[in-house]
């Protein structure tokens, strides 16, 4: 990172690092920076390797200013005081940021992919779903669902299996409930 913003300006980067602790960002990062931006400090005051500006700025000003003010310092020395006014795009204290833009965010876990272990293939999320959607879902005998997928009638047996006590003990199938099958909950009985 470092090395990253001492080349940063020779090819357009800016960046901006953000902290309410001054001592929060490591001193080789401090150094390179070409502007310090404070806000109001509050009761914590300016860190001691600041304190100098209380020579340039009333201490009670830079613990009280308001959100919108903020003292700017450059690499090169100079001090300004500045500013910036809260627009109507920003965003609020306690607004939900996500609703007012439309999204909608879903936690979920990543599906477990089939893996080669070379005499052969394990099974993931999406074909065990296959496997509960075909022997349940669509009525068909473990024969028959192994000869669509290509796998022994064994594999079958041991994924029924496996997902009828994992909704018995657990009341769901974490591989059905990863991969989206509306069989998550229930357990793979045929109709006869």
């Amino acid at each position: 990172m470092i090395y990253l913003i001492r080349e940063a300006r020779h090819v357009g980067i800016a960046i901006g690092l953000d902290s309410i602790r001054y001592y929060a960002i490591d001193i080789d990062i401090r150094n390179l920076a070409d502007y310090l931006i404070l806000k109001g400090q509050g009761v914590q005051g300016l860190s001691s390797d600041l304190e100098w500006l209380y020579s340039f700025f009333n201490p009670k000003t830079l613990r009280y200013m308001k959100p919108e003010h903020f003292i700017m310092i450059s690499s090169r020395g100079a001090l300004g005081l500045g500013y910036f006014p809260f627009h109507e795009w920003h965003k609020r204290e306690k607004e939900n940021i996500l609703k007012s833009v439309g999204l909608i965010v879903e936690y979920g876990e990543l599906l477990e992919r089939a893996q080669d272990k070379g005499l052969y293939k394990s099974v993931g999320d999406r074909e065990h779903t296959d496997i509960i959607e075909m022997y349940a879902g669509q009525n068909l005998g473990m024969l028959a669902v192994a000869h669509k997928l290509t796998r022994s009638t064994r594999t079958i047996s041991e994924h029924v299996k496996k997902h009828n006590q994992a909704v018995e003990r657990s009341g769901f199938c974490a591989a059905c409930k990863r991969a989206g099958s509306s069989f998550f909950d229930k357990k793979a009985v045929r109709c006869k």
